[in-house]
């Protein structure tokens, strides 16, 4: 892991436009701006509801802890490593979403129907 960016008197904040859905032990985020699906596992996702800007870190992994049944050094990590990747998509505030390119096919056939070589054959 490279530098902690997280410290337990932080009080990361989830960004606005990003639905929840969740069942049977994870989470599911859309982020409407980016139309980007991220799929969480249940701490991950507890993670992502105690992103609130009120709760602090370390009160974040004393909650999950309970929640969870689990001892601290089992969530901790769990929750930094969490932590992280939402701010590396984008999904905390102050964090940016990463540039991302659709990958788009291109035609086959031109407008007048004749066919488009994207690259020329191997020989």
């Amino acid at each position: 892991m490279h530098g902690q960016r997280f410290y337990a008197t932080d009080t990361p904040t989830a960004i606005d436009g990003v639905e929840i859905a969740v069942f049977e032990g994870e989470a599911v985020l859309f982020h409407e701006a980016t139309s980007m699906l991220h799929r969480l596992g249940a701490i991950a996702g507890g993670v992502w509801l105690c992103c609130d800007g009120d709760t602090d870190v370390a009160t974040m992994i004393d909650e999950l802890v309970d929640t969870f049944d689990l001892p601290p050094a089992d969530v901790e990590p769990v929750v930094h490593e969490t932590l992280e990747r939402l701010a590396d998509e984008g999904l905390l505030v102050g964090h940016d979403a990463p540039l991302r390119t659709m990958l788009v096919t291109e035609p086959e056939v031109a407008g007048d129907d004749t066919q488009i070589l994207a690259r020329p054959a191997d020989p």
